[in-house]
């Protein structure tokens, strides 16, 4: 019996014996053909195909198809009908019934195979043994494939049992299936918790520590804060008696100052007090004194007596600038007010003659002390008296004693050419205030200034000659340059009372060719622009003049009549190419 794959089931009753046997129980019995390993039904015709199952166990089918013959059962495939019956085929070659003969197309077949002869006998019987090899490929495939299923469904037909016979088993395993979807999702909501309590856990203890850092370091600042308390406690306490004790000094003080301005002892006896109007304080004024109580009090009573000490202090400064100018009048000036030249038309001139190696271009490769050394002459003309008495009177007494012979002029910077009572040593060095020259200006005690003059009218303006130092002297220096604000007053603020000034007391009328070449010879700009030659003052004379003749004094030549060079400064302001100094 060949079904098709929906309706193809096993025999219950087919083993697999009878299958392997079946498989290999096909044989060619006097032309008996049997397929599938299938015993065969009926040995009618040359080729008989068996049914493939018994009555017994094929009932229901037949009864299914009602009463068919084997071949309706092959109809499907579309192979002809053998023997008669309710058939199926597409095209019946007998019409006979029950399971009888075989079809004509077989008994021509056989026929043919008596005879035994003939090509067509022989290719139909090839198409037949071929047809016969292909219908048992698909046979065994289909029945292969069959008996899987079978196996398949056997085994789900003994687990469906199985749950028949227990089935509280497979609701248990369902509830545990449950169950444990349940306890996994719950263990996994566990572990989800868990690890977001370890995070907060990991900030918080983080979080701590910070906090523990804070607290150690709030705990040092205030052991720190503590200690600073105790070392200001103890200052207080150390200021508060310092206090007590600078309390205990001011009254002190204010009675010995009381004291001190107490001329009772000083009075004689037959004045019984002090004498109004006479020296020392009046009675008043030591009440006064005895009654202050306050700081500003204190302050109030110092302040008149520094005005009074600046009165007095004015007072010197015009007699001393009176003892001066009639001193330097009647020193240099004599002459002309012998024959009654007004003071004021009285001037003074100093002549100093200059020993200095002159530039050569032709050696300016060579040391500048091998130079050849010339003589000349720089001339300056002293400020009036009425506005420089002091400074000019120093000035013409230093020239006069001859305490300027000998000295040199040490420093060349672009703004000024310095003179002092210096010695050249030889190779660029010099000793600075050298005993055998410093020492002339302090035995004559002409050495320094009694004070910083200075006048407004005479600034420190290009070719001006002043003082240098605080108190001012012995060195001066010819400004090359307009200082006006770097010399004047507030312009030095390197020393103690910055807004004085640096006295100007004349400047250079003649020997400005001199100047330029000091201004050639080579200078240390590290050493504070010393001149690597000596420049040295052989002499210096003061000449007196009446103003109206000072123009008269210089030839025509360009020299003095003494023999010096003179002149006036070159043109252009008086600013000479060669120096190339820059303006203040």
């Amino acid at each position: 019996m060949l079904r098709s794959r929906a309706n193809r089931q096993q025999r219950p009753s087919e083993s697999s014996d009878e299958r392997q046997g079946g498989r290999g129980g096909g044989s060619t019995n006097n032309n008996n053909y049997h397929y599938g390993g299938y015993p065969s039904s009926s040995s009618a015709g040359p080729m008989s195909i068996s049914s493939g199952a018994d009555d017994g166990d094929d009932g229901d089918y037949d009864k299914k198809k009602k009463g068919g013959s084997t071949a309706g059962r092959f109809g499907g495939f579309g192979v002809p009908s053998v023997g008669g019956g309710g058939g199926g085929g597409k095209k019946k070659f007998s019409s006979g019934g029950g399971g009888g003969g075989g079809s004509p197309s077989f008994r021509r077949s056989s026929a043919a195979y008596s005879g035994g002869g003939g090509s067509t006998s022989s290719s139909l019987s090839g198409a037949l043994i071929l047809l016969a090899i292909t219908i048992a490929i698909l046979l065994s495939g289909t029945t292969f494939y069959y008996r899987k299923m079978t196996t398949r469904a056997k085994l789900e037909l003994t687990t469906l049992k199985a749950q028949a016979r227990h089935p509280h088993e497979h609701h248990h395993d369902q509830v545990n299936n449950k169950d444990n979807r349940a306890h996994a999702e719950a263990v996994a909501n566990l572990k989800k918790q868990q690890s977001e309590l370890q995070v907060e856990l990991t900030k918080a203890t983080a979080h701590n520590k910070d906090m523990e850092d804070e607290i150690v370091k709030t705990h040092h600042i205030a052991n720190a804060l503590e200690e600073e308390m105790k070392a200001y406690n103890q200052q207080y306490d150390s200021m508060s008696r310092s206090w007590n004790d600078l309390s205990i000094q001011v009254k002190e003080t204010r009675q010995q100052f009381i004291d001190s301005h107490d001329n009772t002892h000083h009075e004689d006896a037959t004045t019984g007090g002090i004498v109004p109007g006479g020296p020392g304080h009046t009675l008043n004024q030591k009440r006064e004194l005895e009654e202050m109580e306050s700081i500003d009090d204190y302050e109030n009573f110092v302040e008149r007596r520094e005005d009074a000490l600046w009165d007095k202090i004015d007072l010197l400064i015009e007699k001393i600038g009176r003892d001066s100018k009639r001193e330097a009048l009647e020193w240099f000036g004599a002459d002309l007010l012998y024959h009654r030249v007004p003071e004021d038309e009285i001037s003074f001139r100093v002549d100093f003659e200059v020993e200095y190696p002159k530039f050569d271009p032709h050696r300016a490769d060579d040391n500048p002390e091998i130079w050849t050394r010339v003589k000349e002459t720089i001339t300056i003309e002293m400020a009036p008296l009425k506005l420089m008495p002091i400074a000019v009177n120093l000035f013409l007494q230093q020239v006069h004693h001859g305490l300027w012979e000998g000295c040199n002029f040490v420093i060349n910077a672009m703004h000024i050419l310095q003179a002092g009572p210096h010695l050249y040593r030889g190779e660029g060095k010099f000793a600075a205030n050298a005993y055998q020259l410093k020492s002339k200006f302090e035995k004559s005690r002409l050495d320094v200034m009694p004070y910083q003059e200075y006048s407004d009218d005479y600034p420190h303006s290009k070719y001006t000659v002043g003082f240098a130092g605080r108190p001012g002297g012995p060195d001066f220096y010819i400004n090359k340059v307009d200082n006006s604000e770097n010399h004047g007053p507030g312009g030095q603020t390197h020393h103690d009372l910055h807004e004085e000034a640096d006295p100007c007391f004349g400047h250079v009328v003649a020997g400005f060719e001199v100047i330029e070449d000091i201004s050639r010879i080579p200078v240390d700009r590290e050493k504070g622009s010393l001149l690597l030659a000596p420049v040295t003052i052989v002499s210096g004379r003061v000449i007196a003049l009446r103003r109206n003749e000072m123009n008269n004094h210089i030839n025509d030549d360009g020299t003095t009549r003494d023999g010096g060079r003179g002149g006036v400064p070159p043109s252009g302001g008086g600013q000479q190419e060669s120096l190339n100094v820059p303006t203040s």
